[in-house]
């Protein structure tokens, strides 16, 4: 991978330090420099010189294969080793001798893989060159796993399976937001739903990251919502009922009266609709109604109370009525007041409905209420897909662009600002906000809540294993279709390459962050990477730092933000092939950028525009997928 920057390729990235940076077992290609006695030698390794006791007496000037064998009180042991007979003047000479001497002398990909060893001077053990090998051939190509493995070394990484598989998944660049729907759209289809796998599609729901899937399942309520709404203003209530109409959820033809008529008078013979505590509610309040309606006139006083006791979970049969009832009792009553009581309970139960709809089951409960409203269940499916047509129409058009009625469109106004506003990004509390509240969401805290709570703290904090990590992880150890485990696992390791890449080096921190992300009607993935040295309580440094961000729009595509701070002055690069064009566009936003600047007393140096396809390196444009290969600390060195 090369410099975004500089486009120069990275310098070797493991050094030998002398013999404490060695470890037993470790295999070294080197030449011995001069001979001392006792079997001292001064050894080279790449340019690295160090002082090691050898095994046998070997010659001056000649190059050898070693094994480090012991390193004792700070003496380091090397052992020769017995190779084959092959000319090792170039590196893949070397690299066949080294294969010959693991037993793989046969195997191309074994060749293939010491030769990078050797070239990358990574240190080199028959334990995980085996077991890098077997991961390799595991992987789609060789050529996107040797990278990998360089990284793990290079930032001194545990060398197991889980680690290279999660940097695997980071490196195949596949959008994370699609993986996120697919996942989404697997559990929805799944014919039972486990616990587990609701509260996983109430955190999808969250990130919002399958726009259309979402607005399927919660435009369609939202109109009822806001049709049920005692304190809308009547033009508003009048709009939804109409885009019920249009959906075909309520018959075109059919008036607010007449349905709520219908409503009462089926409840007196329905039957068979789903165990649900809200669904009962609603059936016993609109039997009571219809009671009422059928000319128990004398006693409606009687009835609104029946139902405000119901409404509040209360036991209505038998119950002994309180002074404030007999007092109701007394008030003058009318057949008018039917139609609003059947309103007030269907309010009722939709707003309970909707106050828990982040709980297990909630959008199964709010599915059960639109079939009771709705018995055609094939009706039902069409009107939210009608609905979600509508929402997405306006997202791209604005409902004022839409030919519909003005109440209408203040319902789809209405709805698009309370379910579904993008992030605004001209507001930077907002935004570090909402970013904290994804990281939270996706578990990148986990390992961190694990640790640091008791369990106690974690009884009574569930929710932070209610996040995606931690509910990924238990979908992984129960029953559950193989389609689905493997796109869990998938995401799993994204999520905990984020984790590895995001780790101290010396005095850096590095952080990277990749949320799905909805602008418009678009979605994509927003990824953030920064890296700066640490104050001293830990956190990064706000005066020196480097901050990427890398974005895939419809019009503008790749676009890499690299934004530099040293001593608290900012230099801005905008990576995009559309240079022209964007460079004209931002002349606007520089003054404005620079006064926001120096308010937060920072000092904008510059900001220029690079189309990557006219650097020197010949880089085609942005990778889809920051990747850090900074290793041990050496200075602040972020690749892209």
């Amino acid at each position: 991978m090369q410099s975004i920057t500089s486009g120069q390729p990275a310098s070797s990235p493991i050094e030998m330090q002398g013999a404490a940076s060695l470890k037993n077992g470790q295999i070294l290609f080197g030449k011995v420099n001069k001979v001392f006695p006792n079997r001292m030698a001064e050894v080279q390794i790449g340019d690295q010189k160090m002082i090691a006791t050898l095994d046998i007496p070997l010659r001056t000037g000649e190059r050898y294969w070693f094994q480090v064998q012991q390193q004792n009180e700070g003496k380091l042991v090397l052992k020769a080793l017995e190779m084959p007979d092959v000319n090792y003047s170039n590196l893949k000479g070397a690299a066949a001798q080294l294969s010959t001497h693991l037993g793989m002398n046969s195997d191309p990909s074994a060749a293939k893989l010491a030769e990078y060893f050797l070239k990358n001077r990574l240190p080199i053990t028959k334990e995980t060159f085996q077991s890098a090998l077997q991961w390799l051939k595991g992987a789609d190509s060789l050529e996107a796993g040797l990278p990998i493995l360089k990284t793990m070394f290079v930032q001194q990484l545990p060398i197991v399976k889980e680690v290279f598989d999660a940097l695997l998944a980071q490196v195949k660049g596949e959008p994370f937001h699609k993986m996120l729907t697919s996942l989404q759209q697997q559990l929805q289809a799944a014919g039972s739903k486990t616990e587990t796998s609701v509260k996983l599609m109430a955190v999808l729901d969250s990130l919002h990251v399958a726009r259309k899937s979402l607005i399927q399942q919660t435009g369609l309520q939202q109109f009822v919502a806001k049709w049920l709404d005692s304190d809308s203003a009547p033009e508003m209530k009048s709009g939804a009922f109409s885009l019920l109409q249009k959906t075909g959820f309520i018959p075109e033809r059919m008036t607010e009266a007449f349905f709520l008529d219908d409503l009462m008078d089926g409840a007196k013979t329905r039957s068979g609709f789903p165990d649900n505590p809200m669904l009962d509610k609603l059936h016993q309040g609109l039997q009571v109604l219809s009671t009422a309606k059928s000319g128990a006139l004398s006693e409606l006083g009687k009835v609104e109370i029946t139902l405000q006791r119901l409404m509040n979970d209360l036991d209505h049969v038998g119950t002994k009525m309180t002074a404030d009832d007999q007092l109701f009792l007394k008030k003058e009553n009318s057949p008018e007041k039917i139609s609003p009581l059947s309103l007030r309970l269907l309010e009722d139960v939709f707003t309970g409905a909707t106050a828990g709809r982040k709980a297990i089951g909630a959008n199964m409960a709010m599915d059960d209420l639109l079939g009771y409203l709705n018995g055609d269940k094939k009706q039902v499916v069409e009107a939210k897909g009608k609905a979600a047509d509508m929402i997405l129409q306006s997202l791209k058009q604005h409902p004022e662009a839409l030919s519909i009625k003005d109440n209408e469109k203040q319902v789809l106004t209405h709805v698009l600002k309370a379910e579904y506003q993008s992030v605004d990004f001209t507001n930077g509390s907002s935004v570090a906000i909402q970013l904290k509240e994804w990281t939270k969401l996706l578990g990148l805290q986990l390992e961190h809540v694990l640790i640091n709570q008791s369990g106690a703290d974690m009884a009574e904090n569930s929710r932070d294993l209610e996040t995606l990590k931690p509910l990924l992880l238990k979908l992984l150890n129960e029953q559950a279709p193989a389609p689905i485990k493997e796109m869990a696992e998938q995401i799993l390791n994204r999520i905990t390459a984020q984790q590895i890449l995001s780790q101290e080096n010396g005095p850096v921190q590095n952080l990277l962050l990749t949320l799905p992300l909805n602008l418009g009607h678009a979605q994509t993935d927003l990824t953030l990477q920064w890296s700066g040295r640490k104050t001293k309580d830990g956190k990064i440094d706000p005066d020196y730092c480097r901050v990427l961000f890398y974005l895939e729009l419809e019009g503008i595509k790749e676009t890499v933000i690299d934004m530099q701070v040293q001593n608290r002055v900012i230099n801005v690069t905008v990576i995009n092939e559309q240079v022209a064009h964007m460079e004209e566009a931002a002349k606007q936003y520089l003054d404005l950028l620079r006064g926001n600047l120096e308010k937060m007393e920072y000092r904008l140096s510059g900001v220029s525009f690079v189309n990557p396809k006219h650097e020197r390196n010949g880089l085609k444009g942005p990778k889809s997928v920051p990747f850090s290969e900074g290793g041990s600390y050496s200075g602040v060195d972020i690749r892209i």
